[in-house]
């Protein structure tokens, strides 16, 4: 569980893979309840809950479920800003509204799976298997970038890092890439 203190709420957020869609058996009860449109009872699993507390109150509680690949959750997972949580669940970003957790936008931003969203100036930074992905805060994708293989680097270095003037690359194969912030190659190796 990972337990976040954002202005004068708690937010949690945890993997919840005892629930199922649509049962009656679900040990917890969420508020609001977000499932993918692949979605059913049977064939969820990706499930992350979201809980806001106000001191010992709980003010809000939602479940994310989805169908596609989970990468499991981090802190790297999602970013909370001002009164809004954005999180990578499967290969959906998800906008929420801290405290009540209503849901202002969801949308897929890769193919397979996201592992990471940052911050980039004025927009958002999607890390996926396939693409990294420039997206507007509300949901407009500005560009994505594809290497020659997917961004995951058993090598052990960072697969996306952000420098003050541009992005550095490093794919599954080690190719070494520079974007600058628009998305354009600035050398690769």
């Amino acid at each position: 569980m990972i337990e976040i203190a954002h202005q004068q709420y708690k937010v949690f957020i945890y993997n919840d893979h005892q629930y199922t869609v649509e049962s009656a058996d679900n040990l917890r009860r969420y508020n609001r309840v977000y499932v993918d449109d692949s979605c059913d009872r049977y064939s969820n699993v990706s499930n992350v809950a979201i809980l806001v507390k106000h001191g010992h109150d709980e003010v809000a509680s939602a479940i994310l479920c989805h169908t596609g690949v989970f990468t499991g959750l981090s802190e790297s997972s999602f970013i909370i800003e001002e009164r809004v949580l954005y999180i990578c669940v499967g290969n959906k970003l998800y906008y929420l509204n801290i405290p009540d957790l209503t849901l202002k936008w969801t949308g897929q931003v890769d193919y397979v799976t996201n592992f990471s969203v940052q911050k980039i100036e004025d927009d958002l930074l999607v890390h996926g298997e396939l693409e990294i992905t420039r997206i507007t805060k509300l949901g407009e994708i500005k560009w994505r970038f594809g290497g020659h293989d997917i961004w995951v680097n058993n090598n052990g270095h960072q697969e996306l890092t952000v420098l003050p003037k541009s992005i550095q690359l490093i794919d599954f194969g080690s190719h070494v890439y520079e974007l600058d912030f628009a998305g354009n190659i600035i050398s690769q190796n």
